[in-house]
């Protein structure tokens, strides 16, 4: 789980701006493997946006700041790329 911590702290540094190249396997590959074998699907994907929207409301952020948060994000991590679609 450490792992994932890292790896969504690297991707939200560079969704927000903080890294100006993404460093790490491109998304397709980085969820290809759990596509196939774990069976990755948009319920996991959906569940992982609940959960980020959850923490910012947990958090007491500013709902135009979620707004925001979830469109940055969107526009960032494409659902297809990470189903490998």
């Amino acid at each position: 789980m450490s792992q994932q911590k890292q790896h969504q702290k690297l991707f939200m540094t560079y969704a927000f701006g903080g890294a100006q190249h993404w460093n790490s396997r491109p998304m397709r590959d980085a969820h290809r493997e759990l596509v196939v074998e774990m069976g990755l699907t948009d319920k996991h994907f959906d569940a992982i946006a609940e959960d980020l929207v959850a923490t910012l409301v947990e958090l007491e952020v500013p709902q135009p700041l979620i707004d925001e948060v979830v469109q940055v994000v969107g526009s960032t991590l494409h659902r297809n790329d990470v189903l490998n679609r």
